[in-house]
């Protein structure tokens, strides 16, 4: 029955007024445990908008607030009102008008290269804090990184490097180097939250010192 349920909130969602697909996401929330779990809302922002979220991630997830073409990893924290942007206008044209580079308005065609597909990735393990800005320019957030409250994003940000401020600066990394690349070969996040309970000890006290 929740199955039936969870397909029909899927193709309810294709019709386009904001508040049935409001309430479809509210409803297959409540259904599936919330984001971290639901499968639904996953499948409904992949095939909806292209917006990718892996399982385990949470936080404000909705098309308004991040940006199409975007993919988020496992295991993700997102603080409310994070906005990830599409891409920016041009600086260096005539105009910054959307008009001369979206195909969207009629003027360029989809093949038009002023204006290229925004593709944003987000690592598994990364906290972004509230009130984050992601600007268009971004195309790649290391594996757990951390963002701050507040923070504006203009560029890339390596692997569990910890930025702040505006324009966001990286301030540190969370862990030495060493532990850094052990961390990434071993990509403990493509392990379900069951499988990780085995080894609880490991992530119930500083990585470091283990």
């Amino acid at each position: 029955m929740r199955k039936l349920i969870a397909t029909a909130l899927y193709k309810l969602y294709r019709f386009r007024r904001r508040l049935i697909r409001k309430f479809v996401i509210y409803l297959a929330l409540k259904l599936e445990g919330g984001y971290l779990l639901s499968e639904t809302v996953r499948k409904i922002l992949r095939d909806y908008h292209d917006i990718d979220i892996g399982f385990y991630s949470y936080g404000w997830f909705s098309s308004d607030q991040i940006a199409e073409h975007t993919k988020i990893g496992r295991y993700c924290s997102i603080g409310p009102g994070v906005r990830i942007l599409p891409q920016n206008h041009p600086l260096t044209f005539k105009s910054t008008h959307p008009y001369f580079y979206d195909p969207v308005y009629g003027c360029v065609d989809n093949d038009s290269e002023l204006a290229p597909i925004r593709k944003l990735e987000i690592g598994n393990d990364v906290w972004i804090g509230q009130d984050a800005l992601i600007l268009g320019q971004v195309s790649n957030i290391g594996d757990g990184a951390v963002i701050g409250a507040g923070a504006v994003v203009t560029k890339n940000i390596p692997d569990y490097a910890v930025v702040v401020g505006v324009p966001a600066k990286v301030i540190k990394y969370r862990f030495s180097q060493e532990s850094i690349q052990k961390l990434k070969k071993e990509q403990w996040w493509n392990k379900s939250i069951e499988e990780l309970k085995e080894s609880l000890d490991e992530f119930t006290r500083p990585y470091e010192s283990v």
